[in-house]
């Protein structure tokens, strides 16, 4: 218990103890994994996870592809072909009429 104190005032976390332990010459592959498990010390940790140097500098990436990248997304989707819903929507009805009318 004191180290988990120590852990939790280093990084936010500690590890939970399962019991087990694996043996250093084992040679098992897969199985049952009975590592210890990593357990936040406060509900409040995600909190301090959302405002990591990584997170914020993801967010600040894609927002900026985004922004400056808008133009192109728009003018590509300008530049496909779309074809008219209203025209579309009589061929899809001509297709099921045939095909009703062909049962």
């Amino acid at each position: 218990m004191h180290l988990a104190k120590e852990d939790c005032e280093l990084t936010g976390y500690y590890f939970k103890e399962t019991g087990y332990r694996k043996i250093p010459a084992n040679q098992c592959y897969g199985g049952l994994k009975l590592d210890p498990v990593k357990k936040a010390c406060s509900s409040y940790i995600w909190i301090a996870n959302m405002l990591s140097l990584r997170s914020i500098a993801t967010s600040a990436v894609v927002c900026a592809v985004l922004y400056y990248g808008w133009p192109i997304i728009e003018a590509i989707i300008l530049v496909l072909p779309i074809p008219d819903p209203k025209n579309l929507i009589e061929q899809i009805k001509g297709v099921f009429g045939a095909i009703l009318g062909f049962i």
